[in-house]
């Protein structure tokens, strides 16, 4: 029995939210780290949008 009190490998539903979660994760981490607008792409994306240079929030990630 693992930590979680489970003694099953994980459901179907389980796994599905486990990877929507990661998902969301990586989308925000790489829009920490190379956006500066339209974070939520309700806009094509443009140049404009993307910083420069790729600094800060590498800790957050």
């Amino acid at each position: 029995m693992n930590t979680a009190g489970h003694t099953s490998p994980l459901s179907q539903e389980e796994l599905e939210n486990i990877h929507a979660w990661w998902r969301a994760a990586n989308y925000l981490s790489a829009g920490q780290i190379f956006l500066l607008d339209n974070p939520l792409l309700e806009q094509p994306l443009e140049p404009e949008h993307i910083k420069p240079r790729r600094l800060g929030h590498w800790g957050t990630t």
